[in-house]
Parts: C-alpha cells; sequence; structure tokens
C-alpha cells in the first residue's frame, strides 16, 4: 500500500528528477522511491569513494590501471545525490 507524504527538496533536485523521469518514461513519484529503495538497500555506492575516482581520474586519466578504471565506470553517475 502507498501513503502520500509530503516532503521539501531543492528546486534544482527536483529539476533533474522530473526530467530524468520524462526520459526515462516514468512518474517523478516511482522514481523517488526507486531511488529510496536502492537508498535504503545500501546499493548507492560511497560518497567519498565516488569523490577520491574522480580525484584520480582528474589528476592522472591516462595513468589509471585496469582495474582502477573499471571501478570508476561501474559507478552510476545519475545515483548520485545532486548538491547545489
Amino acid at each position: 500500500m502507498k501513503k502520500k507524504v509530503s516532503i521539501l527538496i531543492e528546486e534544482e533536485v527536483i529539476g533533474h528528477a522530473k526530467r530524468r523521469a520524462a526520459e526515462e518514461g516514468r512518474s517523478l513519484s516511482d522514481l523517488t522511491q526507486d531511488a529510496l529503495v536502492s537508498y535504503l538497500s545500501g546499493k548507492v555506492p560511497d560518497p567519498r569513494k565516488r569523490e577520491e575516482a574522480y580525484q584520480l581520474f582528474c589528476e592522472r586519466p591516462m595513468c589509471l590501471t585496469k582495474n582502477q578504471l573499471k571501478k570508476i565506470l561501474e559507478v552510476n553517475p545519475f545515483s548520485a545525490v545532486i548538491h547545489s
């Protein structure tokens, strides 16, 4: 059973979420529920690891090992929280 809730989210974040939902042909409600389920299941990458991978890539893009590049590519960039 679904329950209606009210939450406050930054306008920029809502804008990104609405565009993403439209691109995927689904409702904002479904997108939000899937994001929460994914976050609560622990499947969301650790933001610190994402930042470390980003910094490493920016500092030495041509010096990455095959394993390091694989780890960077495994991260879903759209699963991160967008900060304004």
